[in-house]
């Protein structure tokens, strides 16, 4: 008798596979509790972890906490206390609703869970084991709930063999704290990492308090407040002021009612409205959304981190215009906008655009027109023709420009071909010069890279160290609670290529030394850059002297735009041609490329 191929998994083949939707890294399991803390209306919860949060998590609220027949209900899969019927789906008012958040923690590590409500005598708890209750008893704790999750993955090695470094997996859930704290400004939110205080968050403050907690108060003092309601959607919070973008994403925080949210849709809104002023970049956000409950979807991932809008346009334009408002009302930065679409019936609207974006905006900005034009177009006018180009050189009969490999250096006259070159400096970003078999284009920011790169991660592995030069004036450095972290956790290498920092309370540095060789104006960009660099790749214990290194090479590198003298020119294709691998920077980036005489010739038609 043949047996089917189809076969029922295990309860707990099912509560690990559960396990692995929802709970991705120490940081998802401080997401999940935190969120149920709130909902259990909490006043004061406590974080604590050890070794970013591998070996031990505790989160301890006030909220109402739990009688015993709900505590042995809680750890099981889909056990809520948050949903009645499937539509209360699309009504939802808290954070978690699935009732998959406790199971799939319990299934992959050693809980206990402790509880007591106003009206017991005693807290209850219980210890469970890879989601298999093993112990019970009673304490004298107080009224809330606490969460000790130890051993993560005990029972998934492979799973935690996928983590990174302790400090990357601490500013994982640093970062986690800081983004729902800013949300619930009433709530006091304290966070440990092996019993130091990293993030306080003080019971009662407002937004703008809670900001300056969570990112400085530097940033939070400056920003401009956003208020602004369109085809059903509000918008509050804060932006940057037209000024300052900060250029890091991860300074950008959107909320739909209250939930943390990342959304493309919204952060290009955010980016487009700062556009007319020049800047570019990702301004420091804090923007909380509020629709009605039928116009999104939070029930699409179970990490609940994606969110489906039944009109994304609708979303864009809310945002692009609050901030574009918020922008423009703030007299100091505001420019005055024509926006084609209003001014003239026959001109393309918002969000009909060919473009990849969801919407598009088109304005004009200038000081000779007035507030007045937004709202009232003073004469008709037509769109300009779209600009006929046509790329010379894109036919095959002319040839094309081809990247550097590895062949070019196959033999020593064609390295010393390079000993002293005649440079053009084109558009201030490439260096122009001829070599033996064509046109030679250098990309001056990638082949400074290249250089930085290796010079970085001699000094770092075999111990030595790059000059400093010391400040007569030390330069304060503010950074958010979760760069700041990071910075801590890789001093000692900074220190060993020429940056002198020292902590100086909050998520302030003091900058005292720089390497010699780097202007003072570029010095704190170079900290800015290094620091959001470790936070875009993370760092694990081996692999961190190359994101450093890397890191701390686009930070000091040269940029487009960078005057450079001839020597300067002379001198970074020596050291280029000297590296290991001179074809490509750190990141992957071309650093030549050589157009050959035979293909100049032909499109000469020589």
């Amino acid at each position: 008798m043949n047996l089917g191929q189809i076969q029922s998994l295990s309860e707990e083949v099912i509560n690990k596979i559960a396990a692995g939707e929802v709970v991705e890294r120490p940081s998802s399991v401080v997401k999940e509790l935190l969120e149920n803390a709130l909902d259990a209306d909490a006043t004061w919860i406590e974080i604590q972890i050890e070794e970013g949060g591998k070996k031990r998590i505790r989160i301890t609220d006030n909220g109402n906490g739990m009688r015993e027949e709900d505590l042995h209900l809680c750890y099981l899969r889909h056990t809520t206390s948050k949903l009645r019927s499937a539509e209360d789906l699309f009504h939802l008012k808290t954070n978690g609703f699935r009732g998959e958040a406790i199971a799939s923690i319990a299934a992959i590590s050693q809980m206990t869970i402790t509880s007591r409500t106003e009206n017991d005598t005693e807290a209850k708890w219980i210890r469970l084991s890879g989601g298999n209750l093993q112990e019970t008893g009673t304490n004298n704790s107080r009224k809330g709930t606490a969460f000790l999750v130890e051993d993560l993955f005990f029972n998934t090695p492979v799973r935690r063999n996928f983590l990174g470094s302790d400090a990357l997996e601490g500013s994982r859930v640093l970062d986690t704290v800081t983004r729902i704290a800013i949300a619930n400004p009433q709530v006091r939110i304290d966070y440990k990492v092996n019993g130091r205080e990293v993030f306080t968050g003080v019971e009662g403050s407002d937004l703008r308090s809670r900001i300056a907690e969570a990112i400085g108060a530097g940033v939070a003092r400056k920003m401009v407040p956003v208020d602004h309601t369109e085809a059903g959607i509000h918008v509050t919070g804060f932006v940057a002021p037209a000024d300052e973008t900060r250029g890091k994403r991860n300074h950008m925080f959107f909320y739909l009612q209250q939930r943390p949210i990342w959304n493309p849709v919204a952060g290009k809104a955010v980016v487009r409205a700062y556009e007319p002023y020049g800047k570019q970049g990702y301004p420091v956000t804090v923007l909380f959304l509020d629709m009605p409950d039928m116009d999104f979807d939070v029930n699409v991932h179970p990490t609940k981190k994606e969110v489906r809008f039944v009109n994304e346009n609708g979303v864009f334009l809310a945002i692009h215009h609050a901030v574009r408002n918020a922008l423009q009302n703030e007299g100091e930065y505001g420019a005055p906008v024509i926006h084609l679409s209003d001014a003239v019936p026959n001109f393309a609207p918002v969000g009909t655009s060919n473009s990849d974006s969801p919407a598009t905006t088109y304005a004009a900005t200038g000081s000779s027109f007035s507030n007045d034009s937004v709202q009232e177009p003073r004469r008709r006018f037509e769109a300009p023709p779209e600009p006929i180009a046509q790329d010379l050189f894109s036919l095959p009969e002319f040839g094309k420009v081809i990247p550097l490999t590895a062949k070019t250096f196959q033999t020593p006259t064609k390295v010393d071909s390079f000993a002293s070159p005649q440079f053009f400096h084109l558009a201030k970003t490439y260096l122009v010069c001829e070599d033996a078999e064509g046109l030679l284009l250098i990309d001056q920011g990638a082949a400074h890279q290249r250089i930085l790169y290796e010079r970085a991660l001699k000094i770092i592995e075999d111990g030595s160290g790059i000059e400093t030069q010391e400040l007569l004036f030390p330069e304060l450095i503010e950074l958010s609670k979760v760069e700041a972290s990071l910075l801590q956790s890789v001093l000692e290498n900074m220190d060993q290529l020429g940056f002198h920092l020292e902590p100086f309370g909050g998520g302030s540095f003091q900058l005292r030394g720089i390497p010699r060789e780097l202007p003072l104006s570029r010095a704190i960009d170079a900290v800015h850059a290094l620091v959001e660099s470790l936070l875009e790749e993370g760092f694990d214990a081996n692999p961190a002297h190359d994101i450093i290194a890397k890191a701390w090479a686009k930070g000091n590198a040269y940029q487009a735009g960078d005057s450079l003298s001839s020597e300067e020119m002379a001198q970074l294709m020596a050291q280029l041609i000297a590296t290991q691998d001179p074809m490509t920077s750190p990141y992957g980036r071309p650093t030549l490329m050589r157009m050959p005489i035979e293909d100049i010739n032909k499109r000469f038609k020589r």
